[in-house]
């Protein structure tokens, strides 16, 4: 009887000291970033475009938070409101740390994709994001310099989500499929880090 309890507590205790030093080494590995990872960080490059309240509004103005810059359409069905459902979640699973984190969504088609406009697809996600628009010259600037390809007036274009640190460099590119739990891993993880 004594020698049957030795054993059960001895197996109790080896499977604490196994579960504990799992969790130990867990904590202690690297993050593998479920993003395209930029290394080294490049700079986001600046603009200045029209907010949705129709205010000059300055990429560069967002140094200190985290960014996700996206270029859509305002009268998107899919694919964009889908991105911006998704960018939505990620930063609600950033809890108390979802004021570090400011999505910018990108005008692709200029001529609809007015202040109003922006306003109304916006505030149907997140009143606090950003729709920037501006003129077919000022947005083209804007999508030459992060190598977006805008085509069939404005519908077709890349689909990127570009993550922009505090200091205002990319540090990672995000495409589909991807999950908001996802998203939201990878900036608690930035976040603690800076």
């Amino acid at each position: 009887m004594d020698r049957k309890f030795f054993w059960v507590v001895t197996g109790i205790l080896l499977a604490v000291i196994v579960a504990v030093g799992a969790a130990v080494i867990s904590t202690r590995l690297p993050h593998t970033f479920n993003g395209s990872v930029i290394n080294p960080p490049a700079p986001a490059a600046d603009f200045t475009l029209t907010d949705q309240h129709g205010r000059p509004f300055t990429l560069s103005s967002l140094q200190g938070k985290y960014v996700l810059l996206y270029f859509g359409y305002s009268h998107c069905t899919n694919e964009c409101p889908a991105a911006m459902a998704l960018m939505t979640q990620a930063r609600r699973e950033l809890g108390s740390q979802a004021n570090n984190l400011q999505v910018v969504f990108v005008a692709t088609d200029p001529p609809r994709d007015t202040p109003q406009a922006m306003a109304a697809f916006v505030d149907r996600f997140e009143p606090s994001f950003v729709g920037a628009t501006g003129t077919k010259d000022e947005l083209s600037a804007v999508w030459a310099k992060y190598g977006v390809t805008v085509e069939d007036g404005g519908e077709t274009h890349s689909s990127y989500m570009y993550l922009i640190n505090p200091a205002g460099n990319m540090v990672m590119t995000y495409s589909q499929p991807i999950t908001a739990e996802q998203i939201s891993a990878d900036l608690k993880v930035l976040m603690k880090r800076s």
